[in-house]
């Protein structure tokens, strides 16, 4: 037992989340004012039979479907993105009887190497090179042109760094996926931040998955949903386990809700787009060097990792929870936060500067 405020706190080896009262930099869910406004229509569109009924889908997907641009037959609904990435390590692992092997730009989404280990599949981390983005996507072009059969995994842009594959690259591996007999997975959650909301979606088709959560877009952390688009006769597979299923009707309802505050939700994504160049010029302004992002968040390099270490303590003794990226491979001493509205920046960073001129 453990003693927090007062109060005796049992630890188990499950990672169950608290209350903090520190505003998360950390997780990259939207933080912007705006965000409650414009999910207000879910309670008031909230009725127990939500609760008391299994969910009905259909009409939510048919919705989704005309939103993200493709078929109904061409996507499925999960709960959260996590989900989505482990059913398709499922699907991959049984299809080659564990034997596939997971080619992963690295540094990635942590469910990754976790579903990997999990299931045994052989895992070859591509990791990049000083952050050279363009020296790992060769990399990882000439590992799909050197194998066979593998499922080679992406995420445009990319967590939880910020640098995103271009267009180019990104067509070139999904020719070598059908060439070679690959299973391109694209994990675009962080798109609204970087282009049109479709962009990777776009990609979808043969020997090609793209998913997309809306936990950071449309503000759905809570919801968890995401939607996972591809070949009809492959999603078809994977819907053999049906997770649609497990999507909660109060989260299709607030899926529902979002895609109607489209064209306000799309205002919330412009500003934050600005409000990170901002931050990155004050950052470089500072002498700190920062990520290239095309996500809600930036990335920056400390000297070490205890100088990492010592300004995400004094952010959180201020009242700001970020992330210390210091125990991913290759990235000692760098620190990521959440760019939020313009006026929440604006509080953050006197906050970061003076910790970063501290820890020096």
């Amino acid at each position: 037992m453990t003693v927090v405020d007062g109060e005796k706190v049992r630890h188990t080896f499950f990672d169950r989340r608290g209350h903090d009262a520190r505003l998360n930099l950390s997780s990259n869910e939207l933080v912007h004012p705006a965000a409650e406004r414009l999910l207000a229509a879910v309670a008031a569109e909230f009725t127990p039979d939500l609760l008391r009924q299994y969910p009905c889908s259909r009409s939510t997907i048919d919705t989704l479907s005309g939103y993200v641009q493709c078929d109904s037959d061409e996507l499925l609904v999960t709960p959260g993105s996590d989900t989505a990435l482990r059913l398709v390590c499922a699907y991959f692992a049984r299809r080659t009887a564990g034997q596939g092997e997971v080619i992963l730009q690295d540094p990635n989404y942590a469910a990754w190497r976790e579903t990997a280990a999990l299931l045994g599949l052989p895992l070859r981390p591509v990791p990049t090179t000083g952050l050279d983005l363009d020296a790992q996507a060769r990399a990882l072009i000439d590992a799909a042109a050197g194998s066979r059969g593998a499922l080679i995994a992406v995420s445009v842009p990319n967590g939880p760094i910020g640098g995103c594959l271009t267009g180019e690259q990104l067509d070139r591996l999904g020719e070598l996926a059908r060439e070679r007999g690959h299973l391109l997975v694209i994990d675009s959650c962080y798109q609204v931040f970087h282009g049109p909301l479709t962009a990777q979606l776009a990609r979808r088709g043969a020997n090609v998955l793209v998913v997309q959560s809306l936990s950071k877009s449309h503000a759905l952390a809570g919801a968890r949903v995401a939607v996972l688009c591809g070949e009809t006769g492959l999603l078809a597979q994977l819907a053999a386990v049906p997770l649609e299923h497990a999507v909660s009707a109060p989260a299709l309802l607030a899926l529902r809700v979002a895609i109607d505050q489209h064209d306000r939700f799309e205002a919330v994504w412009r500003e934050l787009r600005e409000v990170r160049a901002g931050a990155a010029a004050d950052l470089r302004s500072w002498g700190v060097p920062v990520a290239p992002s095309g996500g809600n968040f930036l990335s920056l390099r400390l000297p070490s990792a205890s100088a990492a270490a010592g300004v995400t303590g004094a952010l959180s003794d201020a009242g700001y929870r970020v992330r210390d990226l210091s125990d991913l491979p290759g990235l000692a001493g760098w620190l990521r936060f959440t760019v939020a509205d313009t006026a929440t920046t604006e509080r953050f960073l006197p906050v970061l500067k003076s910790a970063v001129e501290r820890v020096g």
